[in-house]
C-alpha cells in the first residue's frame, strides 16, 4: 500500500517542475531541489502492498476454527504498533473477537488467531485500519471484506470421507497386532541389473487375511532388509525428507514424524485451523517451514448445481497449508475459493458422496510456488504461493495448456515433481485410458506458450494397472523409479531408454503407497517404532503452572476419538477463550494457553466429549 500523500507529492512534483522549466532555473538548482524533496519524502514513505488474505473474500465453507491472515508483498515495517487496534474481527452471531496478533511469514503476514471459535454459519466481517497500524500515523487504503462459516455437523462425524475406498478407513488400523504377526514381509527381486546405489525405501500396506504387520522398510538392492520399523497402524509417504532426516504419515494419529539417523522422534507435523492432516504428502522446505494438505468435507446442495443434485451432498474439498516452525499456518489454499465441483469430470454429480478433488501430491517448483497433483480433477495446479491465485492448469476439465505426442493426457495420476531439467514427471494412473494401464510420463512445459510434450514415458509390457496410489521419482543417473500402486510388482527402476535395472514385488495382495530410492546411512536393524497405546479413560489434567503469566498447559486424555470442545470462562461464567472444539483422535494432548490478553484473577476451564464433562480452575496472577 501506498500513503496517500504519495499521491499529492507526485501532483506537487510535477506543478514544481513545471514552474523550475517554465522560469528557466539552471541545472544545478534542479538538482539541488530533487536532493530537498528526497529528504522530505524518503523513499521508506512507500508501504507494503496486501496481496493475500485467508479466508479469501466471500469464501464459504470456512472452518470455524480458521485463523485470519493478511500477506503483503514486502516486509512489514518493524516500527507497526496497536496491533489489537489495526484488525477488527466481528461475527454476525460472535460479535467482535479479542485474539492474538503477530507477524510471522518471514515477516510478510498478519495471523490474527481469535480467541474463540467463531460460530457456525455466520458471516465474519475483517476489517483492517492501517492508519492505527504504522507508528508514525500514515494513512493508506483500508481492507474491508467478509466470509462465511461452515454448517454445523454432528459432533464426532469429523471431517474424514467414510465410504471412499481411499478413507482413512483403509489407513487407520487399531489394534492391528491383535490381528497380524510380527514379521517383516519378504521382498521378492525379480530383476537386478545394475541398478543405481541407495537403498529402497517403502512402507507395506497390509489388507484383511494378510499376515504381515505395517513397517517401515529400507531395503538393499538384493532384497534384503537394512532396516525394519514396525508400526501399530499403517503408514504412508515413507521418504527421506528434504532435510536429510525421515518422514512417515501415521494412520493412527493423523500426524507426520520426523525421525533422525538413529531413528528418534524429533518432530510431527499436521494442520492448522481444526483441519485433520491428509496422508498424502509432507514437503518440509529450506525456511523450516512445511506444506501439507487435509481433506474437507462440507455438506453442499448439489441441485443448485446440476439438475438431479443432492441437496444434502457430502462433498469433500482440498485444503493445502504451509506451516511455520512453530506450526502458525501462514498460508492456506482451498479448492472451494479456486476451483468448481463439476470439474471432476469423472464423479457422480447426483450422488450423494462427491470426493471432486482428491489431492495426492505437493511439490514446490523452482520459481518458490506450489505445484499439486488432484486425481479426480486429471489435474496438476500449479498455485500463488504469495497470492494464492492459480497460475495455471494442466490436465482434466480446466486443462490450458496444448499436449503434444500424447493424446490420450494423463488421469486419475499419482505424484508430481518438478525435475532438474525444468520438465515435469507423474505416475499416471491411467483409469481412464483404453485399455487401463498405468506409466511412468515425463513432460517439457512451455508455459509461455502453454504447450506439454510428452518427452519420455515407461509404459511395461504387458501392461501394469495400478488404479490407485503408485509415484514416479527421477533419480540423479536418469534412472526413474516408478512404484505401481495397488498392484504388482512393487517397484520398477528403469534406465532412459526403458531397460529394467531392478524389480520388486511384496507379497500378494501386500503394497505399498509411494516406493523411493535415497542415499541411507543411517542405522541398520530392527526396530520398534509403536506409539504409545491411547489413554483407558477421559482425564482432565489440572493447568501447570497455576498460578501463571502468561503460559500454562492442560493435559487431556482421549481414549476414544472424540468431538472435543475446551473452553475456558471467567468467574461470571462468560467464554473468553475455546482453544480446541473439533474432532480429535483418541490420544494423550497438551494444549497450551496464552492469557496475555487476560485481566488477573480466576478462571474456570471444562473439557466436554459425547460422553465426558468435567470442569477445573485456574488462576492469573500478573
Amino acid at each position: 500500500m501506498i500513503r496517500i500523500f504519495c499521491f499529492n507529492y507526485i501532483k506537487n512534483l510535477i506543478i514544481c517542475f513545471k514552474y523550475l522549466i517554465n522560469n528557466e532555473i539552471s541545472m544545478m538548482k534542479l538538482f539541488r531541489f530533487f536532493l530537498f524533496l528526497l529528504i522530505i519524502y524518503p523513499v521508506t514513505t512507500i508501504k507494503s502492498e496486501i496481496i493475500y488474505t485467508d479466508p479469501v473474500e466471500n469464501a464459504k465453507y470456512v472452518n470455524i476454527n480458521n485463523s485470519v491472515v493478511i500477506g503483503f508483498d514486502n516486509k512489514i515495517s518493524t516500527s507497526a504498533i496497536n496491533y489489537n487496534e489495526s484488525i477488527i474481527i466481528s461475527g454476525s452471531s460472535s460479535g467482535r473477537h479479542s485474539g492474538k496478533l503477530k507477524i510471522t511469514g518471514e515477516g510478510k503476514k498478519l495471523v490474527f488467531t481469535p480467541d474463540v471459535a467463531f460460530k457456525y454459519n455466520e458471516t465474519v466481517t475483517v476489517k483492517f485500519e492501517p492508519a492505527k497500524f504504522y507508528s508514525d500515523g500514515s494513512v493508506s487504503e483500508k481492507l474491508e471484506y467478509s466470509f462465511t462459516t461452515e454448517s454445523f455437523r454432528t459432533p464426532g462425524t469429523g471431517r474424514i470421507p467414510v465410504n471412499d475406498f481411499y478413507s482413512y478407513q483403509l489407513f487407520s488400523r487399531e489394534n492391528i497386532y491383535d490381528q497380524f504377526s510380527e514379521e517383516l514381509p519378504l521382498l521378492n527381486i525379480t530383476v537386478n541389473n545394475s541398478p543405481s546405489a541407495g537403498k529402497i525405501f517403502i512402507s507395506n500396506f497390509p489388507f484383511t487375511g494378510i499376515t504381515n504387520v505395517p513397517h517401515l522398510i529400507i531395503a538393499e538392492n538384493n532384497g534384503s532388509i537394512y532396516t525394519g520399523m514396525k508400526l501399530k497402524a499403517n503408514a504412508l509417504d515413507f521418504k527421506k525428507l528434504e532435510d536429510g532426516n525421515l518422514g512417515y504419515f501415521d494412520g493412527g494419529t493423523f500426524k507426520f514424524y520426523s525421525l533422525n539417523t538413529e531413528y528418534k522422534l524429533i518432530d510431527s507435523f499436521y494442520c492448522g485451523n481444526g483441519y485433520i492432516t491428509d496422508g498424502h504428502e509432507l514437503k518440509i522446505l529450506s525456511n523450516e517451514h512445511a506444506l501439507l494438505m487435509s481433506y474437507d468435507s462440507q455438506t453442499v446442495d448439489m441441485s443448485q448445481i446440476v439438475t438431479g443434485g443432492d441437496p444434502n451432498c457430502l462433498v469433500i474439498g482440498l485444503i493445502i497449508q504451509e506451516i511455520d516452525s512453530d506450526k502458525n499456518v501462514v498460508f492456506q489454499w482451498r479448492s472451494w475459493d479456486h476451483i468448481p465441483i463439476t470439474d471432476a469430470q469423472h464423479q457422480n454429480m447426483t450422488a450423494n458422496y462427491l470426493d471432486y478433488i482428491h489431492g495426492n501430491a505437493i511439490d514446490l517448483d523452482n520459481d518458490g510456488n506450489i505445484l499439486i497433483s488432484s486425481r479426480h480433477l486429471d489435474e496438476i495446479t500449479k498455485i500463488n504461493r504469495q497470492t494464492g491465485s492459480i497460475i495455471w492448469r494442466l490436465g482434466g476439465k480446466g486443462n490450458e495448456f496444448t499436449f503434444i505426442n500424447d493424446p490420450g493426457r494423463f488421469n486419475y495420476q499419482h505424484g508430481i515433481r518438478r525435475l532438474a531439467n525444468g520438465n515435469i514427471i507423474l505416475f499416471d494412473n491411467g483409469n481412464f485410458h483404453t485399455p487401463p494401464h498405468s506409466r511412468a510420463v515425463e513432460y517439457a512445459l512451455d508455459e509461455t506458450n502453454m504447450t506439454a510434450t510428452m518427452v519420455w514415458q515407461y509404459r511395461n509390457t504387458p501392461d501394469n494397472f495400478g488404479f490407485a496410489m503408485g509415484f514416479a521419482q527421477r533419480l540423479d543417473n536418469g534412472n526413474t523409479v516408478i512404484s505401481w500402486g495397488s498392484t504388482n510388482p512393487t517397484l520398477t527402476e528403469v534406465t532412459p531408454s526403458g531397460q529394467i535395472a531392478l524389480e520388486l514385488s511384496l507379497p500378494q495382495g501386500v503394497y505399498s503407497y509411494r516406493g523411493f530410492k535415497f542415499d541411507w546411512s543411517g542405522l541398520p536393524g530392527y526396530i520398534d517404532l509403536t506409539l504409545p497405546k491411547p489413554p483407558v479413560s477421559y482425564k482432565l489434567s489440572q493447568n501447570y503452572p497455576n498460578p501463571f503469566n502468561p503460559l500454562t498447559k492442560i493435559n487431556i486424555d482421549l481414549p476414544e476419538n472424540s468431538f472435543v470442545t475446551l473452553n475456558i470462562y471467567d468467574v461470571l461464567g462468560r467464554l473468553v477463550s475455546q482453544p480446541v472444539n473439533s474432532d480429535m483422535r483418541a490420544g494423550a494432548y497438551s494444549i497450551e494457553i496464552h492469557a496475555s490478553q487476560f485481566t488477573s484473577g480466576v478462571y474456570f476451564y471444562s473439557l466436554r466429549t459425547g460422553t465426558f464433562f468435567e470442569t477445573k480452575k485456574m488462576i492469573i496472577v500478573k
